[in-house]
This record gives structure tokens, sequence and C-alpha cells, in this order.
């Protein structure tokens, strides 16, 4: 009996270890139904049968794909227009502001006019409100598209700490760095302590991204909430709850940051925002600055930054950020969205905007060793410091409050 136990349970540990079962069918997320109907039974597709039973569906259909992302949009226009020809589906891509076309969407859909748009890759910020108007189609991707299969489970359900059920692709994942200039320092600060140290005794030398004017420094003040204040992981990392909860955690937790920062300023210098903060290190007025890795990599790409200048992870362990891709609720062409979605998940694209972009994949399994060359790897971090020290963001709610309280206390 003992024996028939084990295996059991290592059955269903197996199971799980697989993922969601290619030959699933998946339920509309939230469950109810689905908010999205195309020319194929959603409740039959399966990972298994979705290119035999989508790729007919989909030929002759035109779908609009939305695109926010300056750093990305060339790389995937020329990606989608490639795919168009040899998919039979037609596409046209869109380089948007994310908060306008956000806007834009929702205010077609209170007019009840179709949407603009049938693919976006948006804000992760964004997600939260384009999923209250309606606006997300509520199919489960994580668990159908073949190319997600094996997405990263700790981002594959949420997006800045909105729990959306897989309905939003993580397309993009970037990570916050502090970035050295190996020409001038030795040694990277590895701690927020010895970050402390080397600006008071190099003052003036360390950029910092104002948390109200970038991500990288809304990400930094949230790598220094998990590091100084480690009795508030839990709280930072709750779902669910309302504002003034979200300020009653961020004001508690707060005092400790607060005290650093206090300590800090004197040495450091406030940049404009993350561009502005990796300039700051390639012309040498900022010997250590907080950045995107991404945003460092692309600049060198462009020979803007020396060969000197690395991203660096604190031990405590610094926050990684994404942007994510959804199927608009009222698309008229389901088909051809799930299909060019699937797409853009694929080792191919993946894999050229890492190269190309330093934008990181969210698929655990695929093989990017080898694809970055020579000259570029330096500029991004080493694979196992990134896996062993990023960390997911905290509730963007709470961040929002907590860069509020930042701004009131050390800014002004």
């Amino acid at each position: 009996m003992r024996r028939f136990g084990g295996i059991v349970v290592a059955l269903v540990l197996g199971l799980l270890l697989s993922g969601y079962p290619a030959a699933w069918a998946v339920n509309p997320a939230g469950g109810g139904n689905f908010n999205v109907q195309g020319r194929v039974d959603l409740r039959a597709l399966t990972r298994d049968n979705f290119y035999k039973v989508l790729g007919p569906a989909a030929r002759g259909q035109n779908v609009v794909f939305y695109d926010f992302a300056d750093t990305l949009c060339e790389l995937l226009a020329k990606e989608v227009a490639d795919w168009g020809r040899s998919s039979g589906v037609g596409v046209k891509h869109v380089c948007v502001d994310g908060d306008a076309a956000t806007q834009q969407l929702i205010a077609e859909h209170q007019a009840g006019k179709p949407p603009s748009a049938d693919v976006f890759f948006l804000p992760n910020n964004n997600v939260r409100v384009m999923t209250g108007a309606g606006l997300v189609a509520n199919i489960a991707l994580v668990d159908l598209l073949p190319n997600a299969r094996d997405v990263d489970p700790s981002v594959a359900r949420e997006s800045r700490g909105y729990l959306h059920g897989g309905t939003a692709l993580p397309f993009h994942r970037n990570q916050t760095v502090v970035a050295y200039n190996s020409q001038f320092v030795s040694k990277p600060p590895d701690t927020f302590a010895a970050l402390y140290e080397f600006a008071r005794s190099h003052s003036g030398k360390v950029a910092l991204t104002p948390p109200n004017h970038g991500g990288s420094g809304s990400g930094f003040l949230e790598s220094a909430l998990l590091a100084l204040a480690p009795q508030c992981k839990k709280d930072l990392y709750s779902y669910g709850i309302s504002d003034a909860q979200a300020q009653a955690i961020a004001a508690n937790c707060m005092p400790a940051v607060i005290d650093y920062f206090k300590k800090l300023k004197p040495y450091v210098t406030f940049t404009n925002g993350n561009e502005a903060s990796v300039q700051a290190l390639a012309n040498n007025t900022a010997s250590v600055a907080t950045v995107w890795e991404d945003d460092l990599y692309t600049l060198a790409s462009k020979g803007l930054v020396p060969p000197s200048v690395h991203p660096h992870l604190l031990a405590s362990g610094e926050v990684g950020d994404g942007d994510a891709m959804i199927v608009v609720a009222g698309t008229q062409k389901l088909e051809a969205s799930l299909l060019l979605a699937d797409f853009l998940m694929g080792d191919k694209v993946q894999i050229d905007k890492l190269e190309q972009t330093g934008s990181r994949t969210a698929r655990l399994s695929l093989k990017t060793r080898g694809h970055i060359p020579a000259t570029m790897a330096p500029f991004l971090l080493p694979d196992a410091m990134y896996h062993e020290r990023t960390r997911t963001r905290i509730n963007g709610v709470i961040s929002n409050a907590a860069v509020a309280i930042f701004v009131r206390q050390i800014l002004q």
C-alpha cells in the first residue's frame, strides 16, 4: 500500500512539473464564458492541435499589432513582416505610446466601437486597467500557446502584483542593475552598505535614477525595501489589497529605507531618468549608476557606452520587471491573433530581441548561450548572477505609495 501511495505521489509530481498538459483545452480565465469570439471552438483548442486548428482558420485574416516599446519597435516590425509573408496572415505593426494606446482602446470600447488593435504589447502597469475595462481576452495564453509552455511560473500569471491568470504573456523581461565602470571601480559595491561607503568616499560619482522618473529608480527603491525592511516581505508581495492598505504597508516599511537614503543623499546625484543614468556612466560623470540592464545593452550596441562598463546585482537581490502582451477581447481575428502571439514567444524573436536589445526572455528552457556576440556579452549580467539575485517586483500599488513617500522625504 505504501509503495502504491509512493507511485501515485510520483505521478502527481510528474504531472505538475510537466506544466499544463498539451492535450488539455483551456477554460475561461476567472470562470464564466470567454469574452472573445472566433471561428474555432476555443473549448476544443489545445497546445497539441493549436497549429492544425488555427492555421487554416487564420488564413486571410489581417491583424493590427500595437507595440509600445521604443527599443523593440524596429526589430518587431521586421520580425512580424517576415512572419506575415510566410504564414499567410496579414499584420499591420504600429508603434504606439503605451498609455495613450491604452486610453484609446478603452475609449473605443466604451463607445461600442471595435478595437483598433488585435494584439497589444503594453506596459505591465496597464494590464490591471485593461483587464478592468474588459479588454483583455480571458484566455490563459500561458496554458495554450505552444511557445509559452516553458514560461517562468513566477511571472506567468501576474503583472506588477496584479493576478491575471495567464492572460497577459510575459513577452519582455528586463532587470534593474547597479552598473559600474571598471576603469575606475575595481570591485563593484555588493551590498547597500558597501554602496553607501563607496558613495561617501567618491562623492558625486554615484548616479541614481529617481523613482518617480524611471523604472530603474523605482526598481532600486523596491530592492532597498526588500533588503532594508525584510520583515515586510510578505506584505510587499500581498495582492488584492485596497489602496489604503497599500499606503499603510508602505508607511510601515519605508522608515529604514528613508534613513538609508538620507545618509546617502549628500554623496550622490539624481539624474533625469533611466537613459540619463546610463549617459552619466558613458561620459564619466559617474562611476556607478542605477540603470536598466537592457538600456545599458542597447546604448552599448550603438557604441555609446565604454566597454569597461558592466552591470552588477547587489547580493541581497534586485527586482526585475517586464512587459506583457495580450489579445484584445474585441478582436474579430482571434485565430490570427493567437498565432501571432505564439510566434512572438517563439525561439527566433525571443533570441533576436535579447541579442539586439538585451531584452530577456521568460522562457526557462530556451538556450541563449552562444547567441550573444562576444563583444556584447560583458554588457549583460552573468547568467548565474541573474538567476541567483533577480527578484520579482513587489505589488505595484505599494510601490507607488513608497515612491510618493520617497519624493516627499528625500527629493523635495
